[in-house]
């Protein structure tokens, strides 16, 4: 697994853009497959695809999520896979120290991937469909919105202010660029045991 060879990743679809803006050194040690990041919202479904994915699996599997399913544990371990560390996404992106003092702040997140369906996700993958009864929820268990700035597009400022008035919370940017993903996939390199040595180069997905 040394050199230039190539270890399959799976991973959240939440992940697709900001993999393409990670370093080269890094990214091309992967062979990449993302799957729809709408089954995160239906665990049971993201169990049945990572099972036929991994049905698949040929040699050594990087497996880019975090405790997303019922049955990750037991499907990311042994037979050469390795999962990135942490909880969820939002872990990965920002890294444990930072989500946490977040998570206690009570806030909730927005990727980027989310903001242009975030409509569809409250509807449709929570159940929350009446702005009415969406703001009283998020009002009653939150504090304020946190959008992480991954760096892989333009800070929807127009959609971010829409969220802000529909659920009567304040609005913050997290700039996390791809640094955290970056290390995160390392470490699976790393306990792979298909790294020669750390990537050079680290970028904050801003180009």
């Amino acid at each position: 697994m040394r050199g230039s060879a190539q270890v399959e990743l799976l991973g959240c679809g939440i992940f697709a853009r900001e993999f393409g803006q990670l370093p080269a050194v890094l990214s091309s040690r992967f062979k990449p497959h993302f799957l729809d990041s709408m089954l995160h919202m239906r665990p049971e479904a993201l169990d049945l695809a990572i099972s036929a994915r991994l049905k698949e699996q040929a040699g050594p599997l990087a497996i880019l999520y975090g405790d997303c399913c019922p049955h990750m544990r037991e499907l990311s371990g042994g037979g050469g896979r390795c999962r990135t560390e942490g909880c969820n996404c939002i872990e990965i992106a920002l890294g444990s120290a930072r989500y946490r003092e977040l998570r206690r702040e009570r806030c909730f997140f927005f990727m980027p991937e989310w903001v242009g369906r975030w409509e569809e996700i409250f509807a449709f993958e929570l159940g929350l469909g009446d702005p009415e009864l969406a703001r009283a929820f998020m009002q009653d268990e939150m504090r304020r919105i946190v959008y992480v700035d991954t760096g892989v597009a333009d800070l929807p400022r127009a959609e971010l202010e829409r969220i802000g008035e529909r659920f009567g919370l304040p609005v913050s940017i997290e700039a996390a660029g791809t640094g955290g993903l970056a290390q995160a996939l390392e470490a699976v390199l790393d306990s792979l045991g298909a790294v020669e040595g750390p990537a050079q180069g680290g970028s904050d997905g801003r180009g």
